[in-house]
């Protein structure tokens, strides 16, 4: 009971105090090669459990038989491939949307591209007439994906406000002297 009241005591003097604590420079040194200590030790101790880990997993591997190497192997590649139908198939559908927006005045076909990708997530037959008539309805309900403008098509990026040729820079000279 006693040593019970000195800690006590001196717990509640600690925290009473608002004094800076030093610390002899020697139980510093202490603390400090008792911590790289403890790091070293976690250090080996990691390693120790890595090299543990992978000799296990080599002799898990080794008691595989051949046949259970082929099945990983399969699963493996089954993945692969169902990873890379769903690419192609994905590929399938940009396509067929573009071609159905192919020549439509739209304003911002990646908005007009993630809008009909997204009515088009729900249908399970996918052809050209489905994706045309999801683009249609698409562009019915949302109006603001077309623009208004006539686009002159033989225009290309702008529209040609001079049809004359340039002048050379001498023809340009005698025109500037003769005004």
């Amino acid at each position: 009971m006693e040593e019970k009241d000195v800690v006590e005591t001196t717990a509640e003097e600690n925290e009473s105090s608002d004094e800076l604590k030093t610390y002899d420079a020697e139980y510093v040194k202490k603390l400090k090669a008792e911590a790289k200590e403890y790091r070293q030790s976690k250090a080996a101790l990691k390693k120790q459990f890595e090299e543990v880990q992978a000799k296990l997993d080599a002799i898990e591997a080794e008691k595989l038989t051949d046949a259970e190497k082929k099945q990983k192997r399969i699963e493996e590649l089954e993945k692969q491939l169902g990873e890379i139908a769903s690419a192609t198939k994905q590929k399938d559908i940009d396509n067929m949307v573009l071609k159905a927006i192919s020549g439509k005045p739209i304003v911002d076909v990646e908005a007009a591209m993630m809008l009909i990708h997204k009515e088009l997530a729900g249908e399970d037959e996918l052809d050209d007439a489905a994706v045309a008539k999801v683009v249609e309805n698409v562009l019915k309900t949302k109006p603001y994906l077309i623009s208004n403008e006539k686009q002159n098509i033989s225009a290309g990026n702008f529209g040609k406000q001079d049809n004359d040729p340039a002048k050379n820079p001498d023809a340009m000279f005698g025109d500037f002297l003769r005004s």
